[in-house]
């Protein structure tokens, strides 16, 4: 989300992440707060009709969480497809396919659609699970962890996150 802040004119301008990670860890970001975010989730989930899938499982098994997927919206999808959807979908590949097309000067291929984006190319960086530890200083993470941690802790879906791959 630091990346994000960075290169998108609409929010407030944050060229540091000590600067960022406070206003993180204090809810003063777009959207709010992370974790009250990420709990509003986990009360909904009750109703049957949401289905979690971690960033870090995709990384893992991408076909296999293609056909999770497909299976929870009632779609049959083989193996194979599973595999072709996975490829497709990949970040390598997505952002690849972003960059032909911007030697095609196909523009509107390059562009968000997200309303606070609309005028900004799409932000690919890594694609990597566990980033976090080349920007959080040991001081940084004790932080994090005296703010958030309890209610980290007390989350299901927090405590499903694997911080590394």
């Amino acid at each position: 989300m630091f990346h994000y802040y960075k290169q998108n004119p609409h929010l407030p301008t944050v060229q540091k992440w000590g600067t960022f990670l406070d206003l993180f860890l204090n809810g003063e970001v777009v959207y709010g707060s992370w974790i009250d975010h990420l709990l509003s989730w986990e009360r909904a989930e009750t109703n049957g009709n949401t289905l979690f899938v971690y960033y870090e499982s995709l990384k893992k098994d991408l076909p296999k969480y293609v056909q999770e997927i497909s299976s929870f919206l009632g779609l049959r999808v083989s193996e194979e497809e599973a595999r072709e959807i996975a490829k497709r979908s990949s970040f390598r590949e997505m952002k690849e396919r972003v960059e032909r097309e911007k030697e095609r000067e196909k523009p509107e291929a390059t562009h968000t659609v997200c309303a606070l984006t609309s005028d900004r190319k799409l932000i690919f960086r890594k694609g990597a699970v566990g980033d976090w530890k080349n920007h959080f200083t040991t001081e940084q993470n004790s932080k994090f962890e005296a703010l958030l941690g309890d209610r980290i802790n007390s989350s299901e879906l927090a405590s499903n996150v694997e911080y590394e791959c």
